[in-house]
């Protein structure tokens, strides 16, 4: 049947119980699971003139940083 499972999360309570779920599943039939967090991409030329650059790259190594811990599931 299925042999590898996507299962994407934003780190909300409703996603962790989908993806536990989604892990429960996969063991159950022997399939491989991929999760998946995506981080929106800056959009710079927008907002160039009004937050600094520093910022933006700390704001998006925050969003990377959470991604991770979203997909360790901690």
């Amino acid at each position: 049947m299925f042999k590898h499972i996507l299962l994407p999360t934003d780190g909300s309570p409703l996603s962790q119980v989908a993806v536990q779920k989604g892990i429960r599943f996969a063991k159950e039939i022997d399939a491989k699971v991929t999760g998946l967090c995506v981080v929106p991409e800056a959009y710079h030329a927008i907002y160039e003139g009004e937050i600094p650059g520093s910022f933006q790259d700390k704001a998006m190594a925050e969003c990377k940083a959470q991604a991770k811990i979203q997909l360790r599931g901690s």
